[in-house]
């Protein structure tokens, strides 16, 4: 761990974490409170056990080893009693998830942070036009009353896949009071980025601590995504009603690729597009609508 405390004092910090996760609304609420609050490199750490090199970079015709993710914590001066210390990897490490969550909380810690806070996606059946609903869950009783005094409902049951989850647990351990907030996402655009569930927890997350943020300039990317997602919506309605009407036969090698399909989507998610771009295809998104949706039940 690099620590570059002598250029900016150590002073009591809010840790706030977002590892890329569903439609990216963890990345992007630390990356907006990057932008908005000025935030400067204070300190780094290392992950090279946990992360593989997955290409090559080329220079001149010459061959080099791709990148480790760089793991940076950025400094957000809020003007109150606390600062934000800020941390966005660029990927979710493919081993020692938990050890690398109490490296980063071993950090955190030397940096004077006193509670934790994560960010994930919760898939649901929220419509594009509604605000989506931000939901909590914690690591004490004293930091959830706290977080349900600003209006925020407790999750009574679910899990959250994925480091943003473990870093609760990391948290623990270590004695810190920690919150995951978790907004809703609408499941036919799990593939995007969602500016709407961004700005929703940006909303809480202000709230929760204090913080004054102008979160107006979000709002045109919102109506452009807003107006996407009813397009895509009103084409899945074209499909599903044209399934309704008309038997849909399809052999048994589909049958078995789709069985495929569903067998690697449940192992990596990020196949499932391709799984529903197949039962789209076929007209059979409606027979196997429930099951696609199971997929995504949980948080990230």
């Amino acid at each position: 761990m690099n620590n570059l405390g002598d250029t900016y004092p150590i002073k009591k910090r809010w840790l706030v974490v977002g590892w890329p996760g569903v439609c990216g609304v963890a990345s992007q609420v630390i990356q907006k409170l990057d932008q908005g609050f000025g935030a400067e490199t204070v300190a780094f750490s290392s992950a090279v056990n946990a992360f593989e090199i997955e290409e090559i970079a080329i220079r001149n015709g010459v061959v080099f080893p791709g990148q480790i993710p760089k793991l940076t914590f950025r400094n957000a001066k809020l003007g109150n009693s606390h600062d934000l210390l800020l941390f966005q990897p660029e990927r979710q490490p493919e081993t020692g998830v938990l050890d690398l969550c109490r490296s980063v909380l071993r950090t955190a810690v030397s940096q004077g942070v006193t509670r934790v806070i994560s960010f994930a996606a919760q898939p649901s059946t929220v419509d594009p036009r509604e605000t989506p609903g931000v939901s909590y869950c914690c690591t004490d009783s004293i930091f959830g009353n706290e977080v349900s005094g600003r209006g925020v409902p407790p999750i009574l049951e679910g899990k959250i896949k994925g480091m943003n989850g473990l870093m609760l647990l990391a948290a623990q351990e270590q004695g810190l009071p920690a919150v995951c907030l978790v907004g809703e996402v609408p499941s036919q655009g799990l593939q995007m980025l969602n500016p709407k569930t961004t700005k929703a927890l940006l909303r809480v997350f202000l709230h929760l601590t204090g913080a004054q943020l102008d979160l107006s300039y979000m709002d045109k990317n919102i109506q452009v995504h807003e107006e996407y997602m009813l397009e895509l919506m009103s084409t899945m309605s074209g499909t599903i009603i044209k399934s309704e009407f008309h038997e849909v036969e399809y052999s048994k090698a589909e049958n078995a690729k789709l069985e495929q399909l569903f067998q690697e989507a449940a192992i990596d998610r990020n196949s499932a597009m391709f799984l529903k771009s197949e039962l789209d295809r076929l007209g059979l998104y409606l027979q196997f609508e429930d099951r696609f949706l199971d997929l995504f039940r949980d948080c990230s």
